[in-house]
Parts: C-alpha cells; structure tokens; sequence
C-alpha cells in the first residue's frame, strides 16, 4: 500500500476508534489512540525511518494530519481528550474506503446520513498497480477544486527538521463571543479556532471574519491551557489584543519555533 494510502487509512482508523468510543462520552488520550491507529494499519519500511528527533516517520504524519480531521469538524481535541463529533462518526460510516474518506474530509464534502452504496466491490489497494493507486479512478470533486491527497507529501518538501517539533494542535482562545456567541469565549475545543498547519510555511493558519471590536485571546498548544502563549511569545504572558475599525477578514499565523503570533 502506498504511504498517502497508509496515512489516509490511518486517519479513518483513528475516528473509528473514537466512533466506538462515542457511547460512553470519553476521550481518548492521544498517544493511546495513534497508538491503536498504527496498530490496525503498520508502518512500512519507508514509514519506520526515524527522524533526528528518535520519531518514526509516519508517526508524526499521522499526528500532524489529524489537523484536518479537525478542521473538517470531525474531531475534537479536548484538554481530557479526543473525541469525534457527530458528523465524524457519520463520516466513518458514510466513507468506508479510506481514500474516499480523504477526500471528503479535505474538500468538506457533506456527510450523507446514511452510507453510501457501492455497486461493485473495489479492489484493494494490493492489487492494484502503483500507477492505479496514485490516480483516482472517478474524481468526485469538480473540475476546478483539485485535491491533494497525498496528506505526506509535504514532509518530505519541508524537510524532517520543519516536523519534528510541531504539536498535535494549535488554537486560538479568547473572546470572540461576536462570532461563536457563548462557544467562543475562551473555549479550549472550539472548532472554528483551530488552525491548521501548513508545511510550506512551517506554520500554522486560520482566517476569521470578524465585526469591529477590541478582541483579546492567547495561543493554546494540544488543546489545554498547560502550554499558552502571549504577547510576544511568552507563555502564560499577558493576553495579545486585536483592534479592528471595521469588519475584517483577520489571517492569525503561529511560528511554533518563535511561540509569537501575526494577524493580516
């Protein structure tokens, strides 16, 4: 199986553990859940590799790429631990094929409410030829909405260095009531201010728009308050302030290596 097969596999696996998690309401702790995740779908010899940080290859792929399950709003990292929203447990069971599965958490496909229906069986990915594996048989997504799959490919143009100290996640917290009513007041889990991290600019990313107003908020690393960040950098420092004269669309972006923050 191709390694963008592989970690795409491994994203499905990870909300399908959370999914059957779903009943008793309990997160699940990160490293036991992409521990599980490896364990359903093993490293190849490619995936194995260590980086200079003692860190197998695919491990931090698959830790980095959990982002997009949560910037499709199918999974929560909370500060007690992770979960899957409704609309990701749906998603497991509407996406069986783990490629399908990709493709819908990275174009924000809707979920149907029930599966989808497969006419034929598909053939594993065994058994198909590296060319067959690469490129999609049926491409559901529009002509002018391309989509990347290959949710590694980025790690080998960024280079190991840019990977090995990201955190699982990265989130704003403050007051942005205006936007998220009662939600966004200095949540730790709330959807909309996850950012997502973005491997050409070893950074991390998120756009709000937002009315006029002073807003105040801080960086929270791994979804808990254990690790913020402030003004300048400095953790558990004073909160950053926003002023906006008019509604704007805000662009915050996070240097994990700095720990500081810039808006445009």
């Amino acid at each position: 199986m191709a390694t963008r097969n592989n970690t795409n596999a491994r994203l499905r696996a990870t909300l399908a553990i959370l999914a059957d998690q779903d009943q008793s309401g309990d997160g699940v702790a990160p490293s036991d859940l992409m521990s599980r995740a490896v364990a359903e779908v093993p490293f190849d010899d490619k995936e194995a590799e260590l980086l200079s940080g003692g860190v197998p290859r695919g491990f931090k792929a698959l830790t980095t790429a959990t982002s997009k399950l949560v910037k499709a709003g199918w999974l929560v990292k909370g500060r007690s631990g992770w979960t899957a929203t409704e609309e990701g447990v749906r998603a497991v069971r509407a996406f069986p094929d783990a490629d399908r599965f990709a493709t819908a958490m990275l174009t924000g496909e809707p979920v149907p409410e029930q599966p989808l229906e497969v006419e034929h069986a598909p053939q594993s990915p065994e058994q198909l030829s590296e060319e067959a594996q690469f490129t999609p048989t049926e491409d559901p997504t529009p002509p002018d909405a391309a989509v990347d799959l290959d949710v590694t490919a980025a790690e080998d143009s960024a280079g190991d260095e840019a990977w090995l100290d990201q955190p699982q996640s990265v989130a704003l917290s403050g007051d942005f009531d205006p936007i998220l009513g009662e939600a966004g007041h200095w949540s730790t889990d709330t959807r909309e201010l996850q950012l997502s991290y973005e491997a050409d600019e070893n950074l991390w990313r998120q756009t709000l728009q937002l009315p006029a107003g002073t807003y105040q908020y801080k960086i929270l690393v791994n979804g808990s308050w254990d690790e913020n960040y402030g003004r300048f950098g400095v953790r558990n420092g004073a909160n950053h302030e926003l002023h906006l004269l008019s509604d704007s669309a805000v662009t915050f972006r996070f240097d994990y290596s700095t720990k500081d923050i810039t808006t445009s």
